[in-house]
């Protein structure tokens, strides 16, 4: 560390000082009344008086850095980095080790709570935030703070030319189907627009997309009919892949439920043939089930002629899991000697049937047969849906 050396002068001129280097360094000349470094201001020069050798100043002795103590504290030992939390510190907001306060510290609210709030954070920036997880949920909470069709609508007009690529995000998905279950079927047509401007078959691309047919499904659930035909146009064309599709079967399920009558029909016409074979499959045994269900009476009675035509198929259904629900379904709509037929068939292989699960089940949900199946167990299995 320095030391300060002072030299006498003459009486007529003021002191010089010198600071030097401890280690060797040259001494260094400061102007006159220059104040020495790490010393306290000169008072004013008094006669020079005869003074011994000059001494050196000895620099004022520096403490010691405070020792670390490596060892983890005990639970007892309170730690600088620490805090306790008592009375006080709940109710006023102190300062941490760091010079931070508690309130400095807490999270920031993304935007204000207030519905007004929600709506203008997300303005110019929906689609954004459409592709983001978090980004989604907020889209969606401002879709709910609406308080009018115009501020739903304003929101939703951000999509425009975004709907392709929203409709096969993994969260733009969520807030397309928000917009189509809020707005009013007039102002979704810019959606329907934007689909079928991407060709024919962009209706059945979605249907078969893994995000994409929840959009379709949407759509059928909450558009008029008649600005979703041309996409169902599509559709049909490609009915009998898609029943069978594990996405697209769920499509032509909404067909069925809320297409209208002649697009109901056109279906039936073209799951009819291969009725047999359709019944038999894990995801097209789900729409003919649907079918049976949502039909005009007509359509009905020829998907179970196709069905019945085939010896075996009606026991074979209702053994597995993914018939037996077409065959409940088309217990409910049999009549007259078909309706016989079919309880004959039923009963002479009870016993067969009612060593399977799902065969347990079929025989438990016909009517006809509550008496034969009072010895069975009971299974866990949930009823079909009747919607």
């Amino acid at each position: 560390m320095p030391a300060v050396l002072m030299c006498p002068q003459p009486a007529l001129q003021p002191a010089v000082a010198f600071v030097v280097n401890v280690q060797g360094g040259q001494p260094m000349a400061f102007a006159p009344n220059a104040v020495p470094i790490m010393a306290q201001p000169m008072q004013p020069m008094q006669p020079v008086q005869p003074v011994q050798p000059a001494q050196l100043v000895q620099p004022t002795p520096v403490q010691a850095p405070c020792k670390v103590n490596t060892e983890p504290p005990s639970p007892s030992t309170p730690s600088c980095f620490s805090r306790t939390t008592t009375a006080s510190s709940l109710e006023s907001s102190s300062t941490s080790s760091f010079g931070l306060s508690e309130r400095s510290m807490t999270p920031v609210e993304l935007f204000s709570p207030t519905p007004e709030g929600a709506r203008c954070s997300i303005r110019g920036r929906v689609w954004q935030l459409c592709q983001q997880q978090n980004g989604c949920r907020r889209v969606q909470e401002a879709i709910d703070a609406c308080s009018s069709d115009q501020d739903r609508h304003s929101l939703a007009f951000e999509m425009v030319g975004h709907v392709w690529e929203a409709a096969r995000c993994p969260f733009g998905n969520y807030v397309l189907q928000k917009f189509i279950t809020v707005l009013r079927p007039p102002d979704c047509q810019f959606i329907v627009d934007e689909i079928s401007s991407r060709g024919k078959r962009a209706a059945s691309q979605l249907a078969r997309h893994r995000y994409g047919c929840r959009i379709m499904q949407r759509l059928l659930e909450h558009v008029r009919q008649e600005q979703a035909s041309s996409m169902v146009e599509g559709l049909l064309g490609e009915a009998l892949q898609l029943a069978r599709h594990q996405y697209g079967n769920f499509v032509m399920q909404c067909v069925l439920s809320h297409g209208t009558l002649a697009q109901q029909r056109s279906l039936c016409l073209l799951l009819k043939p291969q009725a047999c074979e359709l019944a038999m499959d894990q995801n097209a045994s789900a729409v003919l089930a649907k079918a049976l269900r949502h039909v005009s009476p007509e359509d009905k009675v020829c998907l179970a002629n196709g069905l019945l035509s085939k010896p075996g198929l009606l026991l074979a259904m209702s053994k597995i899991r993914h018939g037996h629900q077409t065959t409940l379904a088309l217990f409910r709509i049999l009549e007259g000697d078909m309706l016989e037929s079919a309880l004959n068939a039923m009963r002479e292989n009870f016993a067969l049937l009612s060593r399977f699960r799902y065969g347990r089940v079929v025989l438990r949900g016909i009517p006809a047969l509550n008496v034969m199946c009072s010895d069975l167990p009971r299974e866990e299995i949930p009823d079909a849906d009747d919607s």
